[in-house]
């Protein structure tokens, strides 16, 4: 399987309970093997399949969360 990895910047992230609600709603998309999230960097690195996702989707993912996202 090949994979990719991008990073995306999040802004509105104030603590670790906002990268879990981040990190769960990246998680649920189909395709995503992994997602870091850091509030102090408010950046999510993301590795997943290219074949089943994409940044978009990651970022309109993380915007139904509450959040800003920017590729």
């Amino acid at each position: 399987m090949d994979v990719e990895k991008t990073s995306i910047y999040i802004w509105g992230l104030t603590c670790e309970g906002c990268a879990l609600t981040v990190t769960r709603a990246v998680m649920a998309l189909e395709g995503v093997e992994s997602a870091e999230v850091t509030p102090d960097y408010e950046w999510a690195n993301v590795i997943y399949d290219p074949k089943l996702t994409n940044p978009e989707e990651m970022a309109r993912a993380i915007e139904a969360a509450g959040y800003g996202a920017e590729l």
